[in-house]
């Protein structure tokens, strides 16, 4: 009798086990929701264009999956892309498409918003053009400028076109040859603002001034 009890409890213990674990994997598959705000990633912009101003705003996406999915995931497992391959001069409207949001196995898109974003570009054009060398001041008395030359000679860049459509060259900021009896190596900054370009080969130049004495006539 006490050997029959005491399997009928371990009986009813294992049973009892087995009702956890059945309610743990049935809550578990139970569908739920849970909502993100999701910066857009944008790939693929060609190289002779660039961003007008600020991206876009966050897309906000609703998913649902099972409980036990849904319970691990962070906003980082969902990403929604904009593909600029194609992208032209001017204002862009995206058509924001399930297949531009991407999640994890098990989980479901609901719904998300916006439906379409607007983003604006401007063509960003090379240049090869050559350094100019400014000069202010004059040499010691009975000497004279003969030649200036800036090394490198050319520098090569990328800038917004609308900005450097009518660029001619660079030039350097002042150099003071005031009073100098010797030519003369110098380092030249060029005249450029932080930002002006995309990328620029060199922001500093060597400038060789050479002078001679005059000649009376």
């Amino acid at each position: 009798m006490t050997a029959w009890l005491f399997k009928n409890k371990r009986l009813k213990a294992l049973a009892v086990v087995l009702s956890a674990a059945l309610w743990y994997f049935v809550a578990g598959q139970t569908g739920t929701e849970v909502g993100f705000l999701v910066p857009f990633v944008l790939k693929g912009m060609p190289e002779n264009m660039e961003l007008s101003g600020l991206p876009p705003a966050e897309l906000e996406v609703r998913v649902s999956g099972p409980k036990r999915v849904i319970d691990t995931l962070s906003p980082s497992q969902v990403v929604a892309e904009i593909d600029l391959s194609g992208v032209k001069e001017g204002l862009n409207t995206f058509k924001i498409q399930p297949q531009n949001i991407s999640v994890p196995v098990g989980v479901d898109i609901v719904r998300f918003r916006p439906s379409s974003v607007d983003i604006r570009t401007e063509e960003l054009v090379k240049m090869t053009l050559p350094v100019n060398a400014r000069l202010t001041g004059t040499p010691g008395w009975g000497w004279r400028v003969v030649g200036v030359e800036a090394i490198p000679a050319v520098i090569s860049a990328s800038g917004l076109k609308r900005d450097q459509k009518d660029r001619k060259g660079f030039y350097t900021r002042p150099i003071d040859i005031s009073g100098i009896k010797a030519s003369k190596l110098v380092m030249a900054e060029l005249d450029i603002e932080e930002g002006e370009f995309k990328s620029i080969g060199a922001r500093k130049v060597s400038v060789r001034v050479k002078i001679e004495k005059a000649t009376r006539e």
